[in-house]
């Protein structure tokens, strides 16, 4: 059985793990809030299977996810979605679990024109921590919306897509909706 990792999958990455079990895919989503990750599972036809496991707590996780190697198989893919001001090392943590890829998705300050060596400082961390392992990157960003008039946020249904896309490409980079002009950003 294909087995990914979702790590923050219970939110705006739920249609992800939607779309990866209707593909047959096992999902273990790592998730904070039992409900939603209860919620998420139940819509999963027995294929997501939820990790309640806080990632800032680094010494909790491990057990968790070899619980659920152990129950569904190794991990292939894992796409991880953390907020770096809580924790800059759980992603290089949870890379340590993929066999074949890692997908990083972060938001629109990783295309900060004014930090330009961000992407490739993580791209650079990987590859020391991981050489074998192919490191890319997914930057979420904003749409024009002429219907209201300006720039606005993605929807959760908008980066599940555009995170699909990317997960399916094999594309070094990929941006969901824009981040150019920076000076646009809602």
């Amino acid at each position: 059985m294909k087995h990914d990792l979702v790590v923050g999958g219970s939110g705006m990455l739920a249609g992800l793990c939607k779309a990866l079990a209707a593909r047959g895919r096992t999902v273990s989503v790592v998730g904070r809030t039992r409900w939603k990750l209860d919620k998420l599972a139940s819509a999963g036809g027995g294929l997501i299977h939820p990790l309640i496991v806080d990632y800032r707590f680094a010494d909790r996780v491990p057990a968790e996810v070899e619980a659920a190697v152990a129950r569904h198989g190794p991990i292939e893919r894992v796409v991880c979605w953390t907020h770096e001001e809580v924790s800059t090392s759980a992603p290089l943590q949870f890379g340590g679990y993929a066999s074949t890829g890692f997908l990083h998705v972060m938001g629109s300050a990783a295309a900060d024109p004014a930090a330009p060596s961000k992407l490739q400082g993580w791209r650079d961390q990987f590859s020391l921590a991981y050489p074998a392992l192919p490191y890319r990157a997914v930057v979420l960003g904003f749409v024009q919306d002429a219907a209201i008039g300006h720039a606005r946020w993605l929807t959760h249904e908008e980066i599940s897509a555009g995170v699909k896309r990317a997960l399916d490409s094999n594309e070094l980079l990929s941006i969901v909706g824009k981040v150019e002009p920076w000076s646009s950003r809602p």
